[in-house]
């Protein structure tokens, strides 16, 4: 998802009274991210909206008070305390990568509190459960049964916010050049309105209304009204917690299984594309070069999964397998994550593989869901073919590449063909390292291979082997692999780097 967009600062002391007549321009990157803090304390106060209607659960408010308004007014603290920007100042591609993990980690550790606070995790525990919700990953070491009400719609909210991503949700009040520098580096660099602030509150919008329309439809449809909000708040998001341990199996409801798929596949889509689906523009919805590949990928790997489930008998017909592998192809594809088959840790090796392949490849660009994104490979797979063909085919016929975006014929570039590649071996090289790790943290070869394939790509389905027993080594494995797969890489490493490069810069400044 993310793309960021010279130097960075000769010291860190823009935000510490630097002797140039203007403040240097790192005073904008502090005043995002106090932004940004301020508005992640107030919104970690929204459950306690749940109040009235479980009073017997005012006693954890205090859970949520002191970490929200605490965030608040650090925010708060922080944004004033830097001198104002210059009307000019840019975020530079390293500051607004480290503006992006600033917002990303601080956002995790303050919605991290209240469990460690309430005595339901320990922090490792309460990281790593924060860290699922806000990757929209799905994966809990939560005992949802005996959960409070508050603290599942508190699941539900990171899952909400990280879906449609944090700082996308701050450029919808923020307009600033610096800030949608900031906005590009979460990932959103194309846009069908004139300005990059418009295409997010359109995008915003869209989101708002699929999550209402998901609820008032699971409530028509049974479900509670709480469960009908905390579960499409989950789903849309493709985010997969669940306000039951059966997850969706709980309901055994056909009607209410079609209007997830319904959701995770809206959520699975580039929301560009709905924009152009909304104002009518169907021939470039149905010609992106994503949208067959997707739909495509969703029917064939049921009919496969079908027959895999029918024949290790965990469905008991053909209509049943048929239903249960659609439902559960969309569920992994789109990163959510919904269950409707009991365990993932006794499906065959063969089941296992085909699932793990749709973990890696995921849905479309620019939607809520992980994974590489089938733009990339799609992106690669061209590539791939087009240089084989040049090498081992008819070199007498020189072709180019076109692909449709958005309705529009475009010749792929040496660049983005480069670019997908380049992260595609990067992916592998992470699920490969993460595997090694949760090896050594006790898993056997296919437990750690599909778990860390699960949180690199935000899925959120499991062998069992990251649960509340697990010591905090693999959960935090886990998190740094959920992170990594939601800010997609390349961010993250950028953000760390500038981050280090300002603190090492500093302190050489110190000993001067």
């Amino acid at each position: 998802m993310p793309q960021v967009h010279n130097s960075l600062l000769s010291s860190g002391l823009g935000l510490y009274g630097a002797e140039k007549p203007r403040p240097h321009p790192v005073a904008l990157l502090a005043r995002y991210v106090g932004m940004a803090v301020m508005f992640v304390g107030l919104a970690a106060l929204v459950p306690l909206a749940v109040l009235p209607a479980y009073p017997d659960e005012t006693h954890l408010a205090p859970c949520f008070i002191f970490p929200g308004l605490g965030a608040a007014i650090v925010g708060y603290l922080i944004y004033f305390a830097a001198p104002t920007p210059d009307a000019t100042a840019r975020l530079t591609r390293g500051q607004a990568a480290a503006c992006t993990v600033l917002v990303w980690v601080l956002a995790i550790i303050v919605y991290a509190i209240p469990y460690s606070v309430a005595g339901m995790l320990s922090p490792a525990q309460a990281i790593f459960e924060s860290t699922s919700g806000f990757t929209t990953t799905g994966l809990t070491v939560v005992d949802v049964d005996s959960c409070p009400a508050i603290f599942l719609f508190h699941r539900s909210l990171t899952c909400y916010l990280g879906g449609v991503g944090l700082v996308l949700i701050l450029t919808c009040v923020v307009t600033q050049t610096g800030g949608l520098g900031v906005y590009n580096a979460e990932g959103h660099t194309d846009h069908l309105l004139p300005s990059a602030a418009k295409t997010a509150r359109m995008i915003l919008l869209i989101y708002n209304a699929l999550i209402i329309a998901g609820a008032l439809a699971y409530w028509i449809a049974g479900m509670s009204l709480f469960d009908a909000i905390n579960i499409s708040m989950c789903a849309v998001p493709t985010g997969g917690f669940c306000t039951h341990s059966e997850s969706i199996a709980y309901w055994n409801s056909t009607a209410i299984e079609v209007i997830t798929i319904v959701l995770m596949i809206a959520g699975g889509t580039n929301f560009l594309l709905l924009f152009l689906l909304l104002r009518g523009k169907f021939k470039a919805f149905l010609t992106h070069i994503e949208t067959p590949l997707y739909f495509g990928t969703i029917a064939i790997a049921s009919l496969v999964v079908a027959e895999l489930l029918f024949a290790q008998g965990i469905s008991s017909d053909a209509i049943d397998s048929l239903g249960k592998g659609i439902f559960q192809v969309t569920s992994v594809l789109t990163s959510t994550g919904f269950q409707t088959i009991p365990s993932f840790a006794d499906l065959s090796p063969a089941l296992l593989f085909v699932f793990g392949l749709l973990m890696m490849a995921g849905a479309e660009a620019r939607s809520t869901s992980g994974g590489i994104k089938l733009y990339r490979v799609a992106v690669a797979s061209l590539g791939l073919g087009h240089d084989l063909h040049e090498h081992y085919g008819n070199k007498r016929h020189v072709r180019s590449i076109k692909i449709d975006r958005f309705g529009k014929r475009s010749v792929l570039t040496d660049t983005d063909i480069t670019e997908a590649q380049t992260y595609i071996v990067l992916y592998l090289l992470l699920c490969a390292a993460g595997t090694f790790l949760f090896i050594l943290c006790g898993a056997s070869l296919q437990q750690a291979a599909f778990d860390f394939i699960s949180c690199i790509g935000s899925t959120g389905v499991g062998t069992g082997f990251l649960n509340a027993e697990s010591a905090p080594a693999p959960l935090l494995i886990g998190s740094a692999g959920m992170l990594l797969g939601r800010l997609e890489i390349i961010p993250l490493f950028m953000g760390v780097g500038t981050l280090g490069s300002m603190l090492w810069r500093g302190i050489r400044h110190g000993r001067k």
